[in-house]
């Protein structure tokens, strides 16, 4: 029942792009229109996708990268070529600086933004680096006191959570073996503390 569910969401969704392409061409703004296609969170715990071949286990609710790695699918008919695909860090925060680059308007340098535009890897151009991403979670948004909140900095390789749990989720995805820090090799510490340091620069914003 479940595959089933799952394939009548993919339909679903489907017939809901074809829609919105299909309006664009009629309306002839197919060519004028960036389309972005993404999700919010992993899927439910019972289902298992494939991804190269690879059986992946959802994890909606969860903190590891089945439960936040989510696809970013983005097409620009005419502007972003074909069959690109990218490894780059991409978070919710980048979407701002890169639909502004898309619209050609100009940011206040004096706002102090967490997003990189991703306008760059879009058009097959190098020269963007987003060197970590910052989460704050909480499964009720933080209106419920008992649930507790998650906070961490990851790059492509590792993963720091506030409490000093750190991770090579590359090696160890589901976070089951957290590295102490006198294991740590000189490339690890060094992680380790420019991570410890970005956490901080966000304890102004965390509830009391």
């Amino acid at each position: 029942r479940l595959s089933l569910v799952g394939s009548e969401m993919c339909i679903r969704d489907s017939y809901s792009i074809g829609r919105i392409v299909n309006q664009l061409n009629k309306l002839k703004l197919r060519e004028n229109t960036l389309i972005l296609f993404t999700g919010d969170n992993g899927t439910d715990e019972p289902v298992v996708s494939m991804m190269d071949n690879i059986a992946v286990e959802g994890g909606k609710g969860s903190t590891t990268d089945n439960g936040t790695h989510v696809p970013l699918i983005v097409n620009w008919k005419g502007v972003i070529k074909q069959k690109q695909y990218s490894k780059s860090l991409v978070d919710f925060s980048d979407f701002f600086p890169t639909f502004c680059k898309v619209a050609g308007v100009n940011i206040d340098s004096d706002l102090d933004l967490d997003g990189v535009s991703f306008y760059p890897d879009l058009i097959g151009k190098e020269g963007r680096k987003k060197e970590w991403i910052y989460t704050w979670y909480n499964r009720d948004g933080g209106s419920n006191p008992r649930e507790q909140s998650q906070e961490w900095v990851r790059d492509e390789n590792y993963k720091l959570y506030v409490g000093n749990r750190f991770y090579n989720i590359v090696k160890d995805p589901k976070e089951k073996n957290p590295i102490n820090q006198r294991d740590m090799s000189l490339k690890e510490r060094k992680i380790y503390i420019s991570f410890r340091e970005a956490l901080r620069s966000y304890i102004s914003f965390r509830r009391e």
